[in-house]
């Protein structure tokens, strides 16, 4: 219903008209707004969660400001950004052990320095340097187990690569924002003295990571507001071991509103148009899809109750560029769902040596438990991708083509995979996690049959992973 609720919202707002302008601006300009999260999602996998699904004015909200400063360099037009923001959650707190808590709030500060080059007369590249701050202030509480909660602050800089594109449409001069977020330097801080707690304070280090964000950026004609449905994702792998604790591997989803208005553009200096780089393409694609996806886990020969379901639905965001009429690049980020085995007492299972980093060898037959009432193994596994697409068009007439396509490229994998001991109660017994991660690569091939600017696309593909995976994605793009 919260998605819903944002969906129609978006569609009613891009009926109003809105302003274009064929013409280079330098200047400064400020922007000041709030922003509202729809939807707000924390997890670490079979361990805990922070989930918020609150989509109201009051709830969820945050302020941000963004200062520009565009000017020439070498007859080339370039542009200074600071962006900045800070957060405030609302959120409720749920542990595999069974316990939760109600109504908790965090608070969250971004800071981003970028600076950037207009490429084409739709493309602008950004990259800088951000920081990003969140603190959970749970110190002096406890869930519903009597558990101690305690302050958690994470810190996290990293390096943006930000692509903004003009896009238009029908009457909506926007502007997609498409962002890949390197992370170089984490530090969190479990403060389990605050409120009361032992003083055993705990610091942890984690430098490996990434955020994906996207966006689009609707000027109000004349008036100088905007509108900016957003969402961003981060994946986090495990920290290193301070006092004997860690810090999980984590993803983080957000999805919201951004409401502001830009003051100084009626200051903004009109120039001639500045130089471009000639040789680019100014054909870019947008598009969402659907997943089924196969994560093989490398186990078999279940017996008694074991359950193994591989498949699963996820979902992908991508955009592409056309070099020409033959080729495509492409860029995803995909969430391919989970691979799930769940056994009981004295069941059986065979791996093929990858299961828990290697621990037993290939052919290995394993116990599911003994004197447990279940075990459940979960991996999940997230990409970032960027791929060339060879293609050839049928054109059928003036508004209807076929096109057919092969894919070939390098994806950024991160899979987590947990085992967890259930005890008979529900809750959990002991749970052993493992994290993998890399480079590598992937291919498909499939077909997009094409109405105007609306294309419509099936694709198969195959991941080389630690754990492979297959997908089928059934997608909807538009040409801008």
């Amino acid at each position: 219903m919260k998605f819903i609720k944002i969906i129609i919202f978006t569609f009613f707002s891009s009926l109003i008209t809105f302003a274009s302008s064929a013409n280079d601006k330098v200047g400064m300009t400020h922007e000041l707004g709030w922003l509202v999260t729809g939807l707000y999602d924390y997890n670490e996998p079979e361990f805990m969660e922070n989930k918020s699904d609150h989509f109201f004015w009051y709830k969820n909200v945050g302020l941000l400001y963004n200062f520009k400063k565009s000017f020439l360099v070498n007859d080339y037009l370039t542009e200074f950004e600071l962006d900045s923001d800070v957060r405030r959650i609302e959120f409720d707190y749920a542990s595999a052990q069974g316990a939760n808590i109600k109504k908790v709030k965090n608070e969250t500060y971004n800071l981003r320095a970028l600076y950037g080059l207009q490429l084409t007369d739709d493309l602008m590249l950004k990259t800088g340097i951000g920081y990003r701050y969140l603190k959970d202030p749970g110190g002096g509480t406890h869930d519903s187990n009597g558990g101690f909660r305690y302050d958690r602050l994470q810190e996290y800089r990293y390096v943006p690569f930000l692509a903004e594109l003009k896009m238009p449409i029908h009457k909506v001069d926007g502007e997609l924002k498409f962002e890949f977020d390197y992370i170089f330097y984490g530090y969190h801080q479990a403060l389990f003295g605050v409120g009361g707690g032992a003083n055993r304070d705990a610091h942890f280090r984690n430098d490996d990571g990434y955020m994906v964000k996207t966006s689009y950026k609707m000027p109000f004609e004349g008036f100088g507001f905007v509108l900016e449905p957003y969402y961003e994702f981060q994946s986090v792998e495990e920290s290193n071991v301070a006092r004997g604790f860690l810090e999980p591997s984590n993803t983080t989803d957000e999805f919201g509103m951004k409401f502001s208005k830009i003051f100084g553009e009626n200051k903004l200096k009109t120039i001639p148009k500045a130089k471009r780089v000639q040789s680019m393409s100014d054909d870019y694609y947008f598009g969402l899809g659907l997943i089924e996806t196969e994560v093989e886990s490398g186990l078999s020969q279940l017996t008694g109750t074991a359950k193994l379901d591989e498949k699963d639905i996820g979902e992908q965001v991508f955009a592409g560029m056309n070099f020409n009429e033959y080729l495509d690049l492409e860029f995803a980020f995909t969430k391919f769902g989970e691979s799930v085995l769940t056994c009981g007492i004295n069941d059986q299972f065979v791996t093929d040596g990858r299961f828990q980093n290697g621990r037993h060898a290939n052919g290995t037959l394993l116990n599911c438990i003994t004197s447990q009432n279940k075990v459940s193994i979960n991996i999940h596994t997230n990409s970032v991708s960027a791929a060339l697409k060879p293609n050839y068009d049928i054109q059928i007439n003036d508004d209807f083509s076929v096109n057919v396509f092969g894919s070939v490229g390098l994806n950024r994998w991160d899979q987590s995979e947990t085992t967890l001991v259930l005890t008979g109660a529900g809750g959990t017994g002991s749970t052993t996690v493992f994290n993998y991660g890399g480079y590598d690569p992937f291919y498909g091939f499939g077909a997009t049959v094409s109405y105007k600017d609306l294309n419509f696309s099936i694709e198969y593909d195959e991941y080389d992973m630690y754990y492979d995976a297959e997908a089928v994605r059934a997608s909807l793009s538009y040409n801008f």
